[in-house]
């Protein structure tokens, strides 16, 4: 059997940026209305060619301060939730992490958590971290700077046997 621990686990802001690659279908919607704010702006810019150019200046003004302001809003709103989740008292402390062939355990001061391969639905690795993805909202990043090399192929190895044997996601229809 295979185990991983690693103690006082705690992912920098940079490690713990969003999982948008564990999610691939959610990145596609969320791309969707900067996409259709671009649409309705060229259209209108089409249109705009036969008016006068007094009211092609307010209505390409206008349209560059909503998206502008459009823009602005998402990125404030955004950052103020990351801020938001990095205040918390869980994500200023330290995890301990167990992964074995029944899935994760992690524990802290305060809290203990297990999480069944069945419950991923995705485990994906990156340059400097690994993502297991159970929701949208809930990501488990483990960095691997807090892993030797014997560990990182450990929790490799683990991850294809669980895929091998059918349990990743299992849980999830």
């Amino acid at each position: 059997m295979i185990v991983v621990e690693a103690a006082g686990v705690q992912p920098t802001p940079r490690e713990g940026r969003a999982a948008v690659k564990a999610w691939p279908g959610v990145r596609r919607w969320t791309t969707l209305p900067t996409l259709f704010v671009g649409v309705v702006m060229m259209s209108t810019m089409v249109l705009c060619f036969g008016l006068s150019s007094d009211r092609v200046g307010w209505i390409l003004g206008l349209q560059l301060v909503g998206i502008y302001g459009f823009v602005g809003l998402s990125i404030l709103a955004n950052r103020t939730i990351v801020a938001t989740g990095r205040s918390t008292p869980i994500a200023q402390r330290p995890t301990d992490w167990r992964i074995d062939d029944q899935g994760l355990a992690l524990s802290g001061p305060d809290f203990e958590s297990r999480i069944g391969w069945r419950s991923l639905v995705a485990v994906v690795e990156e340059k400097d971290r690994m993502i297991f993805a159970a929701t949208p909202n809930t990501n488990f990043v483990l960095p691997l700077r807090v892993l030797d090399a014997d560990q990182v192929q450990a929790v490799r190895t683990l991850v294809a046997d669980v895929r091998a044997r059918g349990l990743l996601g299992a849980g999830v229809d």
